[in-house]
């Protein structure tokens, strides 16, 4: 089937056909979209998406490429790269803000920004790639504090293209899980997408808080592996720790194809090599085998944190 896109063009989207996914994506695998565009702002990630329900074309919105893993046959459909930044601050009195932040923003970027503004709540995410929209699907959360911490309201395309405001309890937040994730196979289609978040947050200290960022950007610096990977790949269980579990199994350093687990930690597989230098069946792989070894050894099944997307059997 073939689309017109002039609409698009018109509004300024350029529409590219059989772009690479790899580069971005933190674990620097995967396959091409068919169709690809990138949006600067909540207008043009509007635009596009309604485009696509009146198209029938199926959408999948990509945005730090973290905390998943594209199949190397790649995404059917428009993929939407969304670059939307915006963040604004208005100040309510003299101990509390609001920051607004677009759903492409850099989780870590307006972590920093809300230290510069001086204000509270945000510093365990200096530490934490991917956007916001993301993290507000995912509760993406360090260093003891999450999204649902903080979160006021969201704006929410829905699955008929409308525009919605989601308070933070309609998320029903859970750890790292949330009402828009459970409904959210990552394959092309019709779902929710947000366009953008609001935190309240607490005025405070600019110096603390930038200091308790640091301990948080240190602690990562020594404890998580520098080398492209995925973020964290299993969700820690009740009363213990993924990693340590990896480690007691004896699979540090294991691997398939061009990825291993990191020797540094234990839940994170890496990609030493880079774009073009693995594959994301070498992942899948590694990640069916750790489960299957760690579950031998302790009787514990690991869940994965991570979400396959794309054109997967």
């Amino acid at each position: 089937m073939t689309y017109d896109f002039s609409s698009l063009s018109r509004s300024g989207l350029d529409v590219r056909e059989g772009v690479t996914l790899a580069p971005l994506t933190t674990m620097k695998v995967g396959g091409p979209a068919d169709y690809f565009v990138t949006v600067t702002d909540e207008e043009q990630l509007t635009i596009a998406v309604r485009w696509c329900h009146g198209a029938r074309l199926p959408y999948f919105v990509l945005g730090g490429g973290s905390n998943i893993l594209i199949s190397d046959r790649g995404v059917r459909g428009l993929v939407i790269y969304n670059r939307s930044r915006r963040v604004a601050i208005e100040v309510q009195d003299a101990t509390r803000a609001l920051l607004t932040a677009a759903s492409g923003a850099a989780m870590a970027g307006v972590a920093r920004t809300s230290i510069r503004h001086s204000l509270t709540g945000l510093e365990w995410a200096v530490s934490v790639p991917g956007t916001v929209g993301g993290a507000v699907v995912g509760n993406a959360g360090a260093h003891g504090g999450e999204i649902k911490d903080n979160l006021r309201r969201a704006a929410v395309l829905d699955e008929k293209s409308e525009t919605i405001v989601m308070m933070s309890a309609d998320f029903a937040y859970a750890y790292r899980d949330s009402s828009l994730k459970r409904k959210r196979p990552l394959q092309a289609g019709f779902k929710p997408v947000v366009l953008w978040a609001e935190f309240a947050l607490a005025s405070g200290d600019e110096e603390e808080a930038r200091a308790r960022a640091g301990t948080y950007l240190a602690h990562r610096r020594r404890t998580q592996p520098v080398e492209p990977s995925l973020g964290s790949t299993f969700v820690n269980p009740p009363g213990d720790f993924a990693g340590r579990l990896i480690e007691a199994a004896g699979l540090k350093g294991e691997r398939a194809g061009g990825v291993e687990v990191s020797s540094v930690h234990a839940n994170f597989i890496i990609n030493p090599g880079g774009a073009g230098s693995a594959a994301a069946a070498d992942v899948l792989k590694l990640v069916r085998r750790i489960q299957e070894q760690v579950a031998r050894q302790s009787g514990i099944l690991l869940e994965t944190e991570i979400q396959l997307a794309g054109d997967w059997d």
